[in-house]
């Protein structure tokens, strides 16, 4: 649901999904990364993810032997970088 996806954000859903990308349990990993790739397509989110400090974390995990880590950080670049500013900082 879009609305939710705007809410969670607003909550403050972002700094705790940022910080267990950052853990080295590669389960957590995963389901951060997929839960910001989720809220990552939404427009305003995209600002938002971005802004929190998830784009280090999420370009790190790309990095990661864990192809099915690698596939879902991807995901979420390709998420955000529909946006021109997003775009800019992901270079």
């Amino acid at each position: 649901n879009a609305e939710n996806k705007v809410k969670i954000v607003r909550e403050g859903g972002l700094p705790p999904l940022v910080d267990l990308m950052l853990t080295q349990n590669e389960r957590l990993q995963e389901h951060a990364v997929v839960a910001i790739r989720n809220l990552s397509v939404n427009e305003q989110n995209e600002v938002d993810i971005v802004a929190e400090g998830a784009l280090a974390p999420i370009i790190n995990l790309l990095r990661v032997p864990n192809e099915d880590l690698q596939e879902h950080a991807a995901g979420a670049l390709a998420n955000l970088s529909t946006n021109p500013m997003n775009k800019i900082r992901i270079v």
